[in-house]
């Protein structure tokens, strides 16, 4: 037996989802009942739930040692390259 669910989304998502599910030939439908298949197969999400760390920002110091190692492995390999 069939059951009806019904829940909110935000107007702009509910549109670019209908058109990416029209691009690749299915239904929303579809793809939320994928969804939900997914879902029960893992017993959770089925993609990793995680909080994204803001990068910590990197002083000029250290881009330029970075570079100056960088630059000195690279020196070191077309030499030994060239003997």
């Amino acid at each position: 037996m069939d059951a009806n669910m019904t829940f909110r989304m935000d107007s702009d998502t509910k549109a670019q989802m209908a058109a990416i599910c029209d691009q690749i030939g299915m239904t929303t439908s579809t793809a939320f009942n994928i969804f939900a298949k997914a879902f029960v197969r893992a017993k959770g999400m089925p993609f990793p739930v995680t909080l994204q760390e803001q990068a910590s920002p990197i002083t000029r110091a250290q881009m330029l040692t970075d570079a100056d190692r960088l630059l000195t492995d690279f020196s070191e390999d077309y030499r030994r390259m060239a003997e």
